[in-house]
């Protein structure tokens, strides 16, 4: 395998990493004078604090958001790292092809109206844009699509972007939701070290950043979203050699004909058959889920449990109702609750008392009045102590302002002590403050423990 700043694409030029993930000049052409939806890509540039040159273009504007803005790229004093190209589709085969002929290395093209449209002129339209970056050694992520967002460099896909970077990376061929899970996931304490939006995928292909990123040491885990592949067979030796160097989780779509249908109008992608792609990702070793918030959740998962390994589970919860809802789950999920030995069983008698309680598993410690704190911790460090019990699954604990702060430390300390997972589910809405707390401990939060099993059990999959 190539190294991952000289990784070779499909066209037979380089993907310039550099150029891409790390800029140190970058064009906006065709940046709108008024707040309109192509000035976001400046604006994204200054929120998170992107330290390189930022070059406005717009031949009718003397200066946009306090910068001085450039008639063409032509007039640049310096072929720049990356062109993001707002302009309209009429106009962006002439403006790649001066970004090819000044020296730029890479573009993002954001601009719609290329195959996705499925017209004979939209696919002619793509094919001249590509041909006109053969001018140069330019590369082209997109059309039709966000770019990059890379919180090392300052990169952003859209204003006010999360600013910290952490082991997680996403190529996506849908923009908006790249842009949602980096909101989703730092809410739920998760960070990532890329996000591209790859659009159409006309030149630089899903492919390309696969095999980029299971070299890249910046990145641990990769998802992707995939609607189609213009070479199956490549994307397939991509995925495969990802999911053997790093976690790899993908979430295809397009599996129905309906879905195949909306695929090839947002993109202009081939969807292909449900049981061929399912088929291609077990093969690859990938893991595969099938909507954001399963995504979401293995991502989660994988963040802070790694892989782990057993499949008996203990279930410690103060309302009874999700308890067994909880072990309907973790057989489903081909999981099994942990049988407790009788001294763990003892222990938790003499914590959690008898009146209204379990201490069996599921453990049901009721309806506690005060010291809810400790009621908790005391049957979760018997109960993940046990030498059956290979995670625990911890429904409650304490609302916000009412002892949530030593919970949180004392589940981090005895995930720690034990060596063992610990999972914890929250009721309502969810709170990011607390999620991202949790996280700091190294502990996953989940909306329900059904989610939270299923989570677990995929991600041990990856193990078999």
């Amino acid at each position: 395998m190539p190294s991952p700043s000289d990784s070779v694409g499909a066209q037979g030029l380089g993907l310039p990493a550099q150029a891409l993930f790390e800029p140190k000049s970058v064009a906006v052409v065709g940046v709108p004078r008024t707040p309109r939806p192509g000035q976001l890509f400046l604006q994204a540039l200054l929120d998170p604090g992107y330290g390189g040159r930022i070059y406005p273009v717009n031949p009718n504007a003397q200066e946009i958001l306090e910068l001085p803005c450039y008639p063409s790229v032509t007039s640049l004093p310096e072929a720049v790292d990356l062109a993001i190209i707002v302009v309209p589709a009429a106009a962006a085969v002439s403006v790649v092809r001066e970004c090819a002929e000044k020296g730029v290395r890479a573009a993002v093209v954001f601009t719609a109206g290329f195959s996705e449209l499925g017209t004979e002129e939209g696919r002619a339209r793509e094919a001249e844009l590509v041909a006109a970056a053969r001018h140069g050694r330019l590369r082209l992520v997109g059309p039709n699509c966000m770019g990059a967002y890379v919180p090392k460099s300052g990169l952003g896909s859209f204003p006010a972007m999360p600013s910290e970077q952490g082991p997680i990376a996403f190529v996506s061929q849908s923009g908006s939701l790249s842009n949602g899970l980096v909101w989703g996931g730092a809410e739920r304490g998760l960070a990532f070290s890329k996000v591209i939006s790859v659009g159409n995928q006309a030149d630089l292909e899903i492919s390309d950043f696969l095999e980029y990123l299971a070299e890249d040491p910046e990145t641990e885990i990769i998802a992707a979203y995939v609607e189609g592949a213009r070479d199956g067979r490549r994307l397939w030796q991509a995925l495969a050699e990802a999911a053997r160097r790093k976690h790899l989780v993908v979430w295809k779509v397009g599996r129905t004909r309906s879905g195949a249908r909306a695929a090839s109008s947002h993109t202009g992608s081939l969807a292909g058959e449900a049981e061929v792609w399912s088929g291609l990702l077990r093969q690859a070793g990938a893991l595969q889920v099938g909507d954001l918030e399963e995504l979401l959740d293995t991502l989660v998962a994988l963040r802070y449990l790694g892989r782990p390994s057993g499949r008996r589970m203990a279930i410690v919860t103060g309302p009874g109702g999700p308890a067994v809802s909880a072990a309907d789950a973790c057989e489903e999920a081909g999981l099994e609750l942990a049988e407790l030995s009788p001294e763990t069983q003892a222990r938790l008698r003499e914590v959690i008392g008898s009146t209204g309680t379990s201490g069996r598993n599921p453990v049901d410690i009721g309806l506690v009045l005060g010291g809810v704190t400790e009621m908790y911790r005391g049957a979760v460090e018997a109960t993940i102590g046990d030498a059956g019990v290979d995670a625990a699954v911890v429904i409650g604990g304490a609302a916000r302002g009412q002892g949530w702060q030593g919970h949180i430390e004392a589940m981090g300390r005895l995930a720690r002590a034990a060596a063992k997972p610990i999972l914890q589910v929250s009721f309502g809405p969810g709170d990011p403050t607390l999620d991202r707390t949790l996280a700091q401990e190294g502990i996953p939060s989940f909306r329900s423990a059904e989610r939270a099993l299923r989570a677990y059990a995929r991600v041990r999959r990856e193990r078999d």
